[in-house]
């Protein structure tokens, strides 16, 4: 009989882990297994009791079952991948493993790319796809830091299934805000415009969220959200630039003491999600006529300094 976990989370890094501790607080009792691409982070998972979540300058020690990816014996309710987008390819048969079962499939990537791809993946499954507005770090293997925000809004393009109201629940009853919509798509070009901004230019500048609010970097969050609003109004979604600048801004602001996710993947020399970001943007455009475009140039800046760090094996 394979073995059963009321939650799988597919990738036990700094949201993953977020997400596992709101779980544990808001279905105690029920288990949660948690999946890691490396032997090492599950041992320091297991020698440590659980992951370690800092929050609001306490820690709590979340208990979990850290698994390897390989190990697919286990049947779940809920699955959830929180893995960045560049890896969701390899979780797939991970995923179709431990989901055999499942009321829900859920994605929790930036950008655009991940969740349809898991819809194709997984047509008879009730696949919702989530937008994130917390900040973590994954300071080690069993040690995350919650620095800050506690919503998602989480919404299925296929119409309602029961199992996302109920796991939306469950993630309340544990203080993370949660809100489900009928209309997923538009959020996640909302947060696509914040992290279009915030992630490249943090990580090219190696420099805080707050870095975009400076003066000097106006025109360039300017030119990029003109090309993010254009390429949604060739996806059938409208956008008003005005209060699009004023969501990044103000999520800039909010986080302005936070690195992006991005600027930490550089930093630790690892691949970045920019092609689900910036480089969906161009993609859009460029399927509409535009030779090039400011989303163009900074998704080809990032690849040049992944390029540079793969070379120099920088970490």
């Amino acid at each position: 009989m394979p073995a059963y976990a009321k939650y799988c989370i597919v990738g036990g890094g700094a949201v993953g882990s977020v997400l596992a501790f709101y779980l544990s607080r808001g279905d105690p009792g029920q288990e949660v297994a948690v999946f890691y691409r490396r032997s090492e982070s599950v041992k320091a998972v297991e020698k440590a009791g659980g992951v370690i979540v800092e929050f609001g300058g306490s820690t709590s020690l979340v208990r979990v079952r850290p698994l390897l990816y390989t190990e697919t014996g286990v049947e779940c309710d809920y699955v959830i991948n929180a893995v960045k987008a560049v890896d969701v390819p390899s979780t797939l048969d991970l995923m179709r493993a431990v989901s055999r079962l499942a009321r829900l499939i859920l994605m929790v990537q930036n950008g655009f790319g991940s969740l349809e791809l898991a819809e194709e993946a997984f047509p008879d499954k009730c696949v919702a796809g989530g937008v994130v507005y917390f900040g973590a770090e994954r300071v080690r293997e069993d040690y995350v830091k919650h620095t800050g925000g506690n919503s998602v809004v989480v919404g299925s393009r296929r119409g309602w299934c029961e199992g996302l109201d109920e796991l939306a629940e469950s993630l309340r009853r544990g203080g993370c805000d949660v809100k489900v919509v009928d209309n997923i798509d538009f959020y996640r070009w909302l947060k696509l415009g914040l992290n279009s901004v915030v992630n490249p230019l943090t990580a090219i500048a190696r420099a805080r969220n707050k870095v975009v609010l400076l003066e000097e970097a106006r025109s360039l969050v300017e030119m990029i959200l003109s090309e993010v609003v254009e390429a949604a109004r060739l996806h059938g979604v409208s956008l008003d630039k005005e209060k699009l600048l004023r969501h990044v801004l103000n999520g800039a602001q909010a986080t302005g003491e936070n690195y992006s996710s991005m600027a930490q993947d550089l930093m630790k020399g690892r691949k970045t999600e920019v092609d689900y970001i910036n480089g969906f943007v161009a993609r859009t455009l460029e399927s509409a006529g535009w030779n090039i475009s400011v989303n163009k140039v900074i998704t080809l800046l990032i690849h040049m300094i992944e390029g540079w760090h793969e070379q120099e094996g920088h970490s």
